[in-house]
């Protein structure tokens, strides 16, 4: 039988079975275009009825009447914030590849960003994996996890403590539900600083599980960013993850200074709510329409306006995700998928 005889029975048959016999159905491709538009249109939707709802003319009557040295000064600190997210992102890295250089760290970053502002929850941040070079690319999708982690964690830590202290909510109730919302805030806080004290208990607790697990062998991969972070390398992501969200709410707040008054407390308050629904609902691309949502309806409890609230929400946005993904994308360009094995 010649090659060209060998060769029909397999052209003749259909690009999709192809694909299926391989392990790549169609299907798969397909629904994640369609999910992929689905949140495209949710976002706009969301966007385009709280714009309609609030009324164009007052979100620009708002933007008119700024006051601009904040929303500058406000601008400048993208710089310490992009920073300790290098910094963080670069002590985890580390941990697992020490030659990383302060190009791969940054550029990695970046790049994150950039698939980070097209995906919902900002999942694809753990695209930075492959533009690192040496190392399992499931190793490194687990260090990305662990860095996202420190991301959240005072995101809810501090967004229960909002949450809790918002007006007519809990702290105008009853008493007996604020003394009951109080002792599952505090269950909270435990259980995510034992975490952060415990880290080889929580490593060895997800290893013992992964045995009962199809596919060990690969999430054994996944897990393995976790063996350097000790309670050492768990205190100092956190505080890197702190310091990064205390520069967010200043942003935050000098932002909404610049459209209208309000009191540091109450812009925490209305802060820290807005950051953490908009990580606890990740049902839009990139979050924006949530973040703009919630942000109306939490600084509304301290009569600040309806476009003011959006305006700084979308201003945040702009400063912190899309700048830094607009960066990365021109990165994107220049570089290339970088290999596992370091001598390739």
């Amino acid at each position: 039988m010649n090659a060209k005889a060998s060769l029909e029975p397999i052209a003749a048959q259909k690009p999709g079975k192809i694909a299926a016999e391989r392990g790549f159905p169609r299907t798969t491709s397909l629904r994640s275009r369609l999910f992929f538009w689905i949140k495209i249109l949710l976002t706009v939707s969301v966007l385009g009825l709280l714009v309609i709802t609030i009324k164009p003319r007052e979100i620009i009557a708002a933007f008119q009447g700024s006051y601009y040295p904040l929303v500058f000064v406000s601008f400048i600190l993208v710089i310490p914030n992009l920073g300790l997210r290098a910094l963080k992102w670069g002590y985890v890295l580390r941990q697992v590849k020490p030659t990383a250089s302060v190009r791969e760290i940054l550029n990695s970053l970046l790049v994150g960003f950039t698939f980070a502002v097209v995906t919902p929850g900002q999942l694809g941040e753990f695209g930075r994996a492959f533009f690192i070079a040496g190392r399992p690319r499931l190793e490194l999708i687990g260090v990305s996890f662990i860095d996202k982690f420190f991301n959240l964690l005072p995101i809810i830590l501090g967004g229960s403590i909002g949450l809790l202290f918002l007006p007519g909510l809990v702290l105008d109730g009853n008493t007996y539900l604020f003394m009951g919302c109080c002792v599952l805030v505090a269950l909270l806080w435990t259980f995510f600083i034992v975490l952060l004290l415990s880290p080889r208990w929580v490593r060895d607790l997800l290893y013992a599980i992964n045995v009962m697990l199809p596919y060990r062998e690969k999430i054994k991969v996944l897990l393995s960013g976790l063996d350097p972070i000790r309670v050492k390398q768990s205190l100092t992501l956190a505080c890197l993850g702190i310091a990064h969200y205390a520069i967010v709410i200043c942003q935050y707040f000098l932002v909404v200074q610049s459209f209208q008054q309000v009191n540091l407390f109450d812009a925490f308050r209305a802060t820290s709510a807005t950051l953490f629904v908009k990580a606890a609902l990740p049902i839009s691309i990139g979050g924006l329409g949530v973040g703009e949502t919630a942000s109306v309806g939490f600084f509304r409890l301290f009569e600040v306006g309806r476009a003011a609230a959006f305006n700084s929400s979308a201003l945040l946005f702009s400063m912190n995700v899309l700048l830094p993904a607009l960066v990365g994308f021109l990165i994107l360009l220049k570089l290339r998928i970088a290999p596992e094995n370091s001598d390739a």
